[in-house]
């Protein structure tokens, strides 16, 4: 008798041309999908999470000479330390120019609408926050 491919076979049925076997899942895979699916609920239970760029940072002095480190790695790249602008402005002058209470929130909050991100975004802490605004201050 000749084998009609027609017809359906017991153990497979023909998906877009391809034969598909219908077996079933074997224990040791079963076994293993519990055990991976144990652990993902005991890790979204009991993880904790952890911030890398605030709980790495080191305890800084608030100075102006800390400041001042500080304004060299993260703000210097769109900064200056004159008048000249940047990608921001230059920020000599800028306590005369904003006043203490601007320039206090600039420091927490950026300026978002003119693209300045908040400090806090960037990881700095309130420690280092009160250390780049001593910096500025000595800016004229």
């Amino acid at each position: 008798m000749a084998h009609d491919e027609n017809r359906p076979s017991k153990h497979y049925d023909t998906v877009s041309g391809i034969k598909v076997k219908h077996t079933r899942v074997p224990k040791f895979l079963k076994s293993i999908y519990v055990i991976l699916a144990g652990w993902a609920a005991y890790y979204a239970i009991t993880a904790t999470t952890i911030n890398d760029r605030t709980d790495a940072v080191t305890p800084v002095e608030v100075t102006a000479e800390a400041g001042k480190e500080i304004f060299n790695t993260s703000c210097a790249g769109c900064h200056a330390v004159t008048t000249q602008r940047l990608v921001g402005p230059g920020l000599a002058g800028v306590k005369d120019r904003l006043g203490d209470q601007e320039l206090e929130n600039v420091l927490h909050n950026g300026r978002p609408q003119r693209g300045m991100p908040a400090p806090p975004s960037l990881g700095l802490n309130d420690d280092q926050i009160r250390a780049l605004k001593l910096y500025l201050d000595t800016l004229k």
